[in-house]
């Protein structure tokens, strides 16, 4: 049985390149998401499991799971602690005493998790995450090439884990939204990967009277990342993250500005800040109608 102590970001590493090998092995393609996902694109909060997309139809988690422990004997699997599961918890054995880190292999359509195709999965090589805060090493270096999601796409799925925790009747799962919505914050920051940029073109025009030749320089605004990123993605998960970013706005207005690079139309976010108000008018008139209510003896 593992047990949990804090896991260093090499060691994520480690287990990240074994996973990726492992499947490569079996000519599957990956991405991840989760947390490691979040860390290679910026977040500075050091995983402590692995989540990975296996882009296939093929095989079935458990089968998979199966294939890692045959191929790499640090792999091995253990029963869930829910008695009524019958699937295995699949983990990498660490250098150590009972040390171990969980890996959770995905298939698209678990958790709506959308399917990507492996022509776009996203590589980061030899990304480094220099962190400043109490606690953090002060640079943490992914050795390897990580097969991610989509910048969009795993924003989103971070967002609908922070509603699904807040929205959860376990305490345990609600103390992890303020984790969530750092996170968020740290990758809604990463401004490199929130636009699609911007095209800058030289035109040269001539004066037909003069005969003179003048270089400008033209810039043409590309298409947000929201824009890209719709044709690739089901429209419901889509939807579904427009109706989250509003309600994340709504209770944090200082993201709005971000979301808006990204692309989330005016109206989304209008609807979001309109609901903010009525919400926060209703509360008004329901203090007002309670003080109204009360008598004062004199």
């Amino acid at each position: 049985m593992p047990m949990r102590y804090s896991v260093l970001m090499s060691e994520i590493d480690i287990a990240t390149r074994a996973t990726v090998t492992a499947l490569k092995s079996l000519n599957l393609d990956c991405c991840l998401v989760g947390s490691v996902a979040c860390f290679a694109y910026g977040m500075s909060r050091t995983p402590n499991d692995i989540d990975m997309v296996v882009l296939t139809s093929r095989y079935t988690q458990e089968r998979l799971k199966s294939f890692l422990v045959h191929l790499d004997a640090r792999f091995y699997l253990i029963a869930s602690k829910d008695p009524s599961a019958t699937y295995r918890v699949l983990w990498f054995r660490l250098p150590g005493y009972h040390r171990s880190c969980k890996v959770d292999l995905l298939l698209p359509g678990i958790m709506n998790i959308p399917s990507v195709d492996p022509n776009r999965v996203v590589r980061i090589q030899d990304s480094m995450n220099v962190l400043n805060s109490p606690g953090y090493a002060s640079s943490l270096t992914l050795s390897t090439d990580y097969p991610l999601m989509p910048f969009l796409p795993l924003l989103l799925l971070k967002l609908q884990a922070w509603q699904d925790h807040g929205e959860s009747p376990k305490l345990f799962m609600r103390q992890k939204q303020p984790t969530d919505v750092r996170d968020i914050q740290e990758l809604l920051a990463e401004q490199k990967y929130a636009t699609a940029g911007t095209d800058v073109r030289k035109l040269r025009l001539v004066k037909s009277r003069y005969h003179k030749e003048t270089t400008v320089e033209v810039q043409t605004k590309q298409p947000s990342l929201l824009q890209v990123e719709t044709p690739y993605l089901p429209e419901s998960f889509v939807q579904a993250g427009k109706t989250r970013v509003r309600k994340f706005i709504g209770m944090y207005p200082w993201s709005e500005k971000q979301w808006k690079i990204l692309g989330f139309s005016k109206s989304d976010i209008t609807d979001a800040t309109i609901a903010a108000g009525k919400s926060a008018q209703g509360d008004i008139r329901s203090l007002e109608d309670m003080m109204s209510s009360l008598v004062i003896d004199l």
